[in-house]
């Protein structure tokens, strides 16, 4: 046999058990055919092989981001970037040039605003007013940079009918004044109270925005995604972009049917499964059926996390799933886990907080005992905020988490503003979680950060890019489990293991070349991503 493709006279990284460095790759179809010095695969060269000289760069397998919401992402990228929005003055003058930009009668939305960077929105906080100013009565969503909540104007307001009289809705809370009228601030599920009222897109342009995501994605070196909120349109689009042969980056799909809303009933879950009929491992190489997402509370920047200590505004926050009360609710959650298990589909659940992990685990504990699965591989999802006697019970139960090391420079002014500069130290702790033996791969959660694993990295090595992001000695990563968490480790949550996620014989040709070793490399964030190839072909 003769290679398609090789790959030579580099570091090639190869992630497999022995972490081996290699010289050379050989390519062949979409698989790996050879791994090893630049002798033995040279043998493999043919009059047909495209050779590329690496010249001392290394090469790693394509970078897998185990929580990306590749729809979103890409959308967000045609919306109003208010990430860097540091005042109200600065945000305004961002709408008043969107509103230019937009035909009339668009709605304005934008992305990315914090209320740790707009100090100037007051002790009472964000407030509908701000955006009234300036918007002409044009109905105004701005999504938070978490993705829980939306600060909207009165226009989006009166569209929606929110009014003084409007109840809040399950899993959700419409911020109102000391009157009693809504502020424009709609948490979690509150939002889609003024979402669902926004114009949708049409299918070309929803298919359009995913390929520019994927574009993105391919030129940081990405060739994997997992999507956690994945409802049958955006299957549906996913399918056929497929179809189509459009797909740059390969899709593992988390089902989800009520977002913007985190709630669900056991009762529409169950449903909606026996409905669906499908279960975990659907699909082939490039999109795929990976499970179901859950939530089980919101964020701690908005006071939605489910607590074991309180804010230090006072309260605990509690799960966002159906019920009168914590008890109620806890149930409903280990309703919901049940039934996803019960459906052979593997569970991710969104916990942040300490408490709603703890709950999460109980289900997913009292699943697997009423009807074992153990290749099931359930997840928590960020386990931002774990206790530490948690670590144990999900070692021994082999319950995985997804966390996010961007968070840590993104969201630690928001969130040490809530529980404490010292709680949020020890925020995402996934050297504890590797030493306890705990399943564990990384993310970005993009839109809610870029996708920039090499900050990631960086981050979980203990070189973070902002002093909030400092991990502590303890929970810090070498290079190499941090390198495993975007690539093998990420494999492996999707039961791809054997698939992609090294670069080994008989896996796919999923590759990224970097212009330095990351194994060496004085900055970690400072790789340069310089080709990216996915089955075998040059996306990037």
């Amino acid at each position: 046999m003769t290679a398609d493709l090789v790959l030579r006279g580099g570091r090639v990284v190869t992630v497999d058990e022995h972490f081996t460095i290699a010289e050379a790759v050989a390519v062949a179809g979409k698989e790996i055919i050879a791994v090893g010095t630049d002798d033995s695969v040279s043998e493999l060269i043919g009059p047909a092989t495209q050779v590329i000289d690496l010249d001392g760069r290394a090469v790693l397998p394509g970078i897998n981001d185990a929580h990306l919401h590749l729809a979103m992402f890409g959308q967000s990228r045609r919306n109003a970037d208010l990430t860097t929005t540091d005042s109200v003055a600065a945000l305004q003058a961002l709408l008043r040039a969107e509103a230019l930009l937009r035909p009339d009668g668009d709605w304005l939305v934008g992305e990315g605003w914090r209320e740790a960077n707009i100090a100037d929105f007051g002790a009472d906080g964000p407030h509908r007013s701000v955006l009234d100013e300036v918007t002409d009565g044009r109905p105004t969503v701005l999504h938070h940079a978490s993705r829980h909540s939306v600060l909207v104007n009165t226009a989006a307001l009166r569209v929606a009918g929110v009014d003084r009289r409007t109840p809040d809705p399950v899993g959700g809370i419409i911020v109102r004044d000391a009157a009693g009228e809504p502020t424009g601030v709609l948490l979690e599920s509150a939002g889609v109270l003024v979402t669902q009222h926004a114009p949708a897109p049409t299918t070309a342009d929803r298919l359009d925005v995913i390929v520019d995501g994927m574009r993105v994605l391919n030129s940081l070196g990405i060739t994997s995604v997992t999507d956690p909120i994945v409802s049958p349109e955006l299957l549906r689009d996913y399918a056929v972009l497929h179809q189509q042969g459009r797909l740059t980056v390969r899709v593992n799909t988390l089902l989800h049917w009520d977002w913007p809303s985190p709630s669900t009933s056991a009762e529409r879950l169950t449903t909606m499964l026996r409905n669906t009929g499908v279960a975990t491992g659907i699909g082939d190489d490039w999109l795929r059926i990976g499970g179901v997402k859950l939530f089980a509370d919101g964020v701690p920047s908005h006071g939605t996390a489910w607590l074991h200590r309180p804010y230090l505004n006072g309260g605990f926050g509690q799960l966002v799933t159906q019920g009168g009360d914590d008890d109620a609710r806890h149930r409903e959650l280990m309703d919901l886990i049940e039934t996803v298990h019960r459906h052979r589909l593997q569970a991710q659940i969104h916990v942040t907080g300490d408490r709603a992990a703890d709950a999460a685990i109980d289900g997913i504990i009292r699943a697997q005992q009423a009807d074992p699965w153990p290749q099931a591989r359930h997840a928590l999802i960020h386990g931002t905020l774990l206790a530490d006697d948690t670590l144990p019970r999900l070692a021994e139960h082999q319950i995985g988490v997804i966390t996010s090391s961007l968070m840590r420079a993104q969201s630690g002014a928001t969130i040490s503003a809530a529980i404490g500069v010292d709680r949020w130290s020890r925020a995402f702790p996934a050297g504890a979680l590797l030493a306890a033996g705990v399943p564990v791969a990384d993310s970005s959660d993009a839109p809610v950060c870029f996708p920039d694993w090499r900050r990631g990295l960086a981050t979980f090595v203990g070189a973070g890019a902002h002093p909030l992001a400092e991990v502590p000695p303890d929970l810090r990563l070498t290079r190499e489990q941090a390198i495993r968490l975007w690539t093998s480790d990420a494999a492996y949550f999707e039961h791809a293991e054997h698939r992609k996620g090294s670069i080994t014989a008989g896996r796919l040709a999923d590759l990224v070349v970097l212009d330095r070793d990351p194994m060496t490399a004085p900055e970690l964030a400072d790789l340069t991503p310089e080709l990216t190839i996915v089955g075998g072909q040059v996306v990037g």
